[in-house]
């Protein structure tokens, strides 16, 4: 399969790629704002435990589903739209020997293939700012069990970012890309139902460390173990992958990047129907309360609302 889905992507160049593509074909594992240093940070203050059930929404090659089953022993399903990026996934969880603890399914995170209230956790990284934001969280929102909680590491918008620079930015990462603001996110998010909603771990572009990120891109063995010779077969990968870095290098001012947390709710109490005892002992207790029984009274108060309690 592996074979076969690289030869399918070899029938585009490089250029024709777009993002996702190339992002699947290169085998990255931590293409979000912050890398995988951002990742272990955000893990730190997710609390997930050994018993937890995780959905990793846009998994990519599978880095952090396999470091997350690793680390806290816990249940990891990744799911991505690409096939190539599922495959890739599925081998990294062999090499990592977790492949007890995770699974990769390829799934639309506007239509998981996933029952109601399944999940304690939706953890995403960078996949939301590419996609209908409400649509989405609605999505995460239904499979997530009450109390379960959402942790979407996305971009952000810190100013208002001109239309030039917004067309250069779908340029470099595919049409709809549009990061918010962080009010906007936990906009989004509260309105689909998600309570205390917050950012977690805000940073902007300007003070992330790009030596730390490239060092642990280094150390991933999906992405190096053939990347000398991809470069060196296609000479035009050099010029796109440094397009999309001289853009966020001379405009990195305009963003951000943290990690929207949210709370599913528990839902309140569904009133109890009346039962017909109580129907019948609160008539009796309101008649007694009130007059001395009659004919009248008996059918008024007592037979008519026993009747209609029991045609329903």
């Amino acid at each position: 399969m592996e074979e076969i889905s690289e030869a399918v992507n070899q029938i585009k160049t490089v250029e024709q790629m777009n993002y996702f593509e190339l992002l699947a074909w290169l085998g990255i594992g931590s293409s979000h704002p912050g890398g995988f240093p951002t990742t272990v940070k955000n893990l730190e203050v997710m609390e997930v435990k050994p018993e937890d059930i995780i959905l990793d929404a846009g998994c990519g090659s599978g880095l952090t589903a396999c470091h997350l089953a690793k680390q806290r022993g816990c249940r990891v399903i990744g799911i991505d739209l690409n096939p190539q990026m599922i495959e890739k996934a599925r081998q990294r969880a062999i090499h990592e020997k977790v492949t007890d603890l995770v699974e990769f399914q390829i799934a639309d995170a506007y239509q998981l293939p996933y029952p109601a209230n399944h999940f304690d956790w939706v953890m995403c990284e960078s996949i939301t700012v590419f996609l209908d934001k409400e649509k989405a969280y609605r999505e995460f929102f239904r499979v997530l069990k009450p109390e379960g909680r959402i942790a979407d590491l996305e971009m952000s918008l810190l100013h208002e970012l001109p239309d030039q620079l917004h067309s250069q930015l779908e340029l470099c990462y595919g049409k709809g890309t549009n990061p918010l603001s962080y009010d906007d996110w936990c906009k989004v998010a509260s309105e689909v139902g998600f309570a205390d909603v917050e950012i977690r771990n805000p940073q902007t572009l300007l003070n992330t460390n790009s030596n730390l990120i490239f060092n642990e891109l280094k150390k991933d063995f999906m992405l190096i173990k053939d990347l000398v010779q991809k470069v060196s077969n296609h000479p035009g990968l050099y010029t796109r992958l440094q397009q999309n870095a001289n853009f966020m290098k001379h405009y990195k001012g305009y963003f951000g990047f943290g990690m929207v947390y949210g709370r599913k709710p528990t839902p309140p109490p569904q009133p109890k129907k009346p039962t017909l005892p109580g129907t019948l002992a609160t008539s009796v207790q309101c008649v007694l309360g009130r007059t001395v029984l009659t004919v009248g009274s008996i059918r008024e108060k007592i037979l008519l609302p026993l009747s209609k309690h029991l045609r329903q």
